[in-house]
């Protein structure tokens, strides 16, 4: 380390942060080496301190001026706060400090060659996101098997370019002859970004059938909790689906149970349960009396009914396709590719209504992570699910949704799934919103500009207490820039991230041009016709996040 590097020295330390004091020599926060101009001080910018035969790396998340005593004359001084992130040890960067630095330990500010080896770590792999923010010609590069391996969040508020950023992570992988992704496309806006790559499935005009659905999403959508029978109603539900599964499918039915994924007859189960409700039973001298279940099911059946009248639910309570258990191989193939290599599947949810998107989320991330558990090659067929606006079907535990089938699920597959090559993608707007269990297991964080205090504060009770501080650059993140966090990185880097080519459907409406002169008038004739109808046109869909 050279004299003209050195900048300060270090004035306190904590188990992950330095504090340090500038030289008092130094007159201008701006020093030429090498021919280049690095400012001193500037946050996300590096500095080094060696400590014996180790070099620890430190980011900068605090500068500022202060009133300092020296000689009995007071004077301002400029402080620096540091994070401390990494070492290097015989020339190559490992993560992580062993050894603190002590202090009056001299500081010295990083260059671009001093920083190669640490940005370099992980070129060996070819995987690179976007340029890094403050060194010009340096590339940020990741460890894939760790950044799509150990669970994966890209959060930012809105218009602040996540489906872009999610679309240029995907892009990377998607064209791999053996890639497995499963989009959760709530508003309909990837189709665009992967137009070789990706399998793209409507959800309404697929089908997904009931008899897929396990016992937990079946009283979630049938039964009200409110409701005092609702033990009996779920109790006698088990027990009749568990009949017609038996009845339909002799073959397994030693060794079926009420979750096993076969056919069963729906319109069977409402009868009998019809029947139930109204039953009388022969009481002697005294009669007709009523039955056990008499009346109990009242509830039950009008929700039933609601649902199977509904031309909106008719993918799922009355398949046309997959009518019996041996459809369900054509089904997993829709999925998961005839031989397992469908790279991009994107499952379109923008036609089904919002009232069963908890149920259907739930149903998909199961259908995968059962697949997997029973798969035999699991470990040669790894799955990344990708959760689009997560906040809206995977809410904290202390939300009022009053749903909670896709959380549960999820949140086993964030805690289990990498075991058995199952791995999550979170993307919303508002993280606070999010299941703190899901979020949790994230080992990757991809932040994008976050402006909202109560998200800021929450992320950053997610991230470890050396990075804590780093979450104050969020509000002044451009569009596309992220701040990102996690194993698959050296240290935590400010990337601008490579632009999707194409781009998905995501662009926000020109309100001001559109007023001024719209391209095509509206037909109020025409836009009744397709509400009756529910035909949707997904020509342009506002950003939701």
């Amino acid at each position: 380390m050279t004299d003209q590097k050195k900048i300060g020295v270090v004035t306190g330390v904590t188990s992950g942060t330095v504090s340090a004091v500038l030289d008092s020599g130094i007159t201008s926060l701006a020093r030429e080496i090498n021919g280049k101009v690095y400012f001193i001080g500037q946050i996300g910018t590096y500095v080094l301190i060696p400590v014996g035969k180790l070099i620890i790396v430190a980011m900068v998340s605090e500068f500022k001026k202060i009133d300092f005593s020296e000689n009995g004359k007071f004077t301002q001084r400029c402080i620096m706060e540091m994070n401390l992130v990494g070492t290097v040890k015989s020339g190559r960067y490992e993560r992580g400090v062993s050894v603190i630095p002590p202090v009056d330990s001299p500081i010295f500010l990083a260059e671009d060659a001093d920083l190669t080896a640490v940005f370099s770590i992980f070129r060996k792999y070819g995987f690179s996101i976007g340029q890094l923010s403050l060194f010009e010609k340096e590339r940020a590069y990741l460890d894939p098997n760790k950044f799509f391996g150990k669970h994966l969040a890209v959060l930012g508020s809105s218009g602040a370019g996540k489906s872009c950023t999610v679309s240029s992570l995907l892009q990377k992988v998607a064209n791999f002859p053996d890639t497995n992704i499963i989009i959760l496309d709530i508003h309909n806006e990837y189709r665009e970004a992967f137009p070789d790559s990706c399998k793209y499935l409507n959800i309404a005009e697929l089908e997904l059938p009931y008899w897929l659905m396990n016992l937990a999403e079946l009283q979630e959508t049938f039964i009200d909790d409110r409701d005092e029978n609702a033990s009996s109603q779920l109790t006698v539900l088990k027990d009749l689906i568990v009949q017609s599964k038996r009845g339909k499918n002799p073959q397994l039915s030693d060794v079926l149970t009420v979750d096993t994924p076969v056919f069963f007859d729906l319109s069977e189960v409402r009868a009998k349960m019809q029947y139930l409700d109204t039953e009388k039973i022969s009481g002697g001298a005294q009669g007709a009396k009523e039955g056990p279940f008499y009346g109990k099911f009242a509830r039950f059946l009008v929700r039933l009914d609601s649902r199977l009248n509904d031309p909106r639910y008719a993918f799922m309570f009355k398949p046309k396709v997959y009518t019996q258990s041996s459809s369900f191989h054509e089904l997993l193939s829709q999925i998961f590719g005839s031989e397992g290599s469908a790279q991009v599947t994107i499952m379109d949810m923008s036609g089904i209504p919002f009232d069963i998107v908890n149920t259907i989320v739930s149903l998909i991330a199961r259908l995968a992570f059962d697949f997997n558990f029973w798969n035999p090659n699991r470990k040669e067929f790894p799955i990344l699910l990708v959760f689009e606006e997560a906040h809206n079907y995977l809410p904290s535990g202390g939300s009022n949704t009053g749903t909670s089938a896709a959380r549960r699920t999820v949140e086993r597959i964030a805690k289990e799934g990498r075991k058995y090559g199952v791995s999550c993608m979170i993307i919303s707007q508002r993280p606070a919103e999010v299941s703190e269990t899901i979020l949790s297991q994230c080992n990757n964080f991809v932040i994008l500009r976050l402006t909202n205090p109560v998200d800021q504060n929450y992320v950053k009770k997610l991230m470890s207490d050396t990075f804590s501080g780093l979450i104050d650059t969020l509000p002044s993140l451009r569009q596309g820039e992220a701040l990102v966090i996690g194993e698959a990185i050296p240290m935590p880097l400010r990337v601008q991230i490579d632009f999707p080519d194409p781009e998905p459907n995501s662009s926000d409406i020109k309100f001001y041009d559109k007023w001024k002169q719209s391209d095509a008038k509206t037909d109020i004739t025409e836009v009744i016709d397709k509400w009756w109808k529910q035909i949707r046109t997904t020509h342009h869909v506002e950003e939701q996040g």
